[in-house]
């Protein structure tokens, strides 16, 4: 038997890191997960080892950002072998690991966190924040 829901939010929250801002410009395409852990919602991706495949960034080969799915069979992210939809230009909700302001440059960590600081990161190019976040919070970039 199926089960159902039995508890509610009061307030639905405003955006999760993986929501698709809006759809002004977006370009999303479909990749095969081949990360073995699974990819989760509103992280970098790069390139995988097959055609249409795609792995968690780890310091190279950025294609995109992983958007929020709710028919996904784990909930909180894409596993192994789910195709995966990648928001390759558009504004997309992400988690900020330092503070960010409107109008900052986007850079990459090697381990994949969203950043502001040049230093030893991957600048996405054209990318900018769009909204303000401090330490661990949400924050639109949008990926031109």
């Amino acid at each position: 038997m199926p089960a159902v829901q039995s508890t509610y939010v009061q307030n639905i929250p405003a955006a999760k890191a993986g929501h698709v801002a809006d759809m002004t410009q977006a370009d999303l395409i479909s990749r095969t997960v081949e990360t073995v852990a699974g990819v989760a919602f509103g992280v970098p991706v790069a390139q995988g080892a097959a055609d249409k495949g795609c792995i968690a960034y780890a310091g190279t080969g950025f294609l995109g950002v992983t958007t929020r799915d709710r028919s996904v069979l784990t909930g909180e992210l894409y596993s192994r072998y789910e195709s995966a939809r990648v928001l390759k230009k558009g504004p997309i909700w992400v988690t900020a690991s330092v503070a960010v302001v409107a109008g900052d440059p986007v850079y990459l960590t090697p381990a994949g966190l969203f950043t502001n600081v040049a230093t030893a990161n991957f600048l996405i190019p054209g990318a900018r924040f769009d909204t303000a976040s401090g330490i661990g919070g949400l924050a639109i970039v949008f990926i031109k």
